[in-house]
C-alpha cells in the first residue's frame, strides 16, 4: 500500500483545512492508500479528535517545529530539523513513505527537497511548473514558475525535457509541443540567453527528445498553440500571478455592470442571477484547485506543493496528485532519459 505523508502545518488555513482535506481523501478513495498526518500535536490533535478516523488508514506523527510562510528557505532547512516538512521529506528519504504533500513555504519545500532527496540522476536543477487554461481542450504547463530565477540555457532546455517527459506518461499527451517564450516569433529574438537557449532547443528537437516548434509570445500562451511554455523563473511566476489575478479583477468588473443594469431595470434579478452563473463558469479552466498541487520536477523522490491559500479541496487533490505520480512513474522515466545524456 502507498505512504503518503501530509504536512498539516502547511498553508494559510492550516492545520484545519488540511486535516479536513485528508479525512475526505482516506474516505472518498476508499483507504486505498496510507496517509501520515505530521505536525505539531498540541494543534493537530484537538481538531483531529472531531472526526472519527478509526475506519481511515490514518497515522499521526508528533513535529515540534513549524517552517512559516516567512522563514527564509535555506535557513529554515537547516534550522528547523523537526519541522513537520524536514521531517516528512525524511520519512520519504528513508522509504518509509512514497510522496510528501505540503502547501506550505514554496521556496524552503524547495530546498528541503534537494537538500533531503537530492536530484535525479542527470538533473541540473528541479524546476516547478503551473497549469494554464487555453482555448480548446486539455491544459498548458509554464516552467519554470519560480523554483529557478537565474536560469542559464541548458537549464531552460531540461525543463522542457522534463516537463515532456511529466506530460507524456503524467498526464497522457501524446505528443507534447514546447515553445519558448520570448519577444517576438523570430529565431533572433530576445537576449542571448535566450537565443543560446533557442539553438539547444532546436537541437534537442532534432534529437527527438522534444517537440519545440520555436519561439512564442504572451498572446500565444492561452491560444494553445503549445503544451509547455518555457521561460525563466522571473517571467514565468509573474505570469502565474497575473493569471491568479484574472477572474477577480474581471468578476469585480462585471458584478459593478451587473448592477447598474439591474439598478436601471435593464436587468431582472433572474436575468441578473443566471447571467452571474454563466460567468463563473468561464472561470472553471482557472480553478487550480482542481490539481490541487504540482511535483517539483527533478527531485530524487515525490514532492508536491499547493498554493497557500489551498482549502480543504485542495489538500484532497494534492494527495491524489502524489498517488498518481507514485503510479505513472514520472520520477523513473526522467531518471531513465536523462541519464542518457
Amino acid at each position: 500500500m502507498l505512504t503518503i505523508v501530509v504536512d498539516a502545518m502547511g498553508g494559510d488555513h492550516a492545520p484545519a483545512c488540511v486535516i479536513e482535506g485528508t479525512v475526505q481523501a482516506l474516505q472518498e478513495s476508499s483507504n486505498r492508500f496510507e496517509i501520515v498526518l505530521i505536525g505539531q500535536s498540541e494543534k493537530v490533535e484537538p481538531l483531529l479528535a472531531a472526526y472519527d478516523t478509526s475506519s481511515l488508514n490514518l497515522k499521526f506523527l508528533h513535529a515540534p517545529e513549524v517552517v512559516t510562510m516567512e522563514d527564509i528557505p535555506a535557513t529554515a532547512v537547516k534550522t528547523k530539523q523537526e519541522s513537520s516538512l524536514v521531517k516528512g521529506l525524511q520519512l520519504c528519504k528513508a522509504k518509509k513513505a512514497d510522496a510528501f504533500v505540503s502547501a506550505g513555504n514554496t521556496g524552503a519545500q524547495m530546498a528541503a527537497s534537494l537538500f533531503v532527496l537530492g536530484r535525479l540522476p542527470g538533473v541540473l536543477r528541479p524546476t516547478i511548473y503551473a497549469y494554464f487554461p487555453r482555448i480548446g481542450e486539455g491544459l498548458t504547463n509554464i516552467v519554470d514558475v519560480g523554483a529557478n530565477v537565474d536560469c542559464k540555457p541548458e537549464n531552460l532546455v531540461q525543463f522542457a525535457e522534463m516537463l515532456t517527459i511529466y506530460q507524456r506518461y503524467g498526464a497522457g499527451i501524446e505528443k507534447p509541443v514546447a515553445g519558448l517564450l520570448n519577444i517576438g516569433e523570430e529565431e533572433g529574438k530576445g537576449s542571448e540567453m535566450l537565443k543560446q537557449a533557442y539553438r539547444l532547443l532546436k537541437e534537442a528537437d532534432s534529437k527527438g527528445k522534444i517537440n519545440f516548434i520555436g519561439n512564442i509570445e504572451g498572446h500565444d500562451i492561452l491560444k494553445g498553440n503549445v503544451t509547455i511554455v518555457v521561460c525563466d523563473g522571473l517571467v514565468g511566476n509573474t505570469i502565474l500571478k497575473f493569471g491568479e489575478s484574472i477572474p477577480e479583477f474581471l468578476g469585480t468588473l462585471f458584478k459593478r455592470s451587473l448592477e447598474q443594469l439591474v439598478k436601471s431595470g435593464q436587468f431582472t434579478p433572474e436575468i441578473a442571477a443566471l447571467t452571474t452563473g454563466m460567468f463563473k463558469g468561464m472561470f472553471d479552466p482557472f480553478d487550480v484547485e482542481i490539481f490541487g498541487g504540482v511535483p517539483f520536477l527533478g527531485v530524487d523522490g515525490i514532492s508536491i506543493v499547493g498554493h497557500g491559500r489551498s482549502s480543504s479541496r485542495a489538500i484532497k487533490n494534492m494527495i491524489y496528485m502524489a498517488e498518481h505520480m507514485i503510479e505513472k512513474r514520472v520520477n523513473e522515466h526522467i531518471a531513465e532519459v536523462l541519464s542518457e545524456h
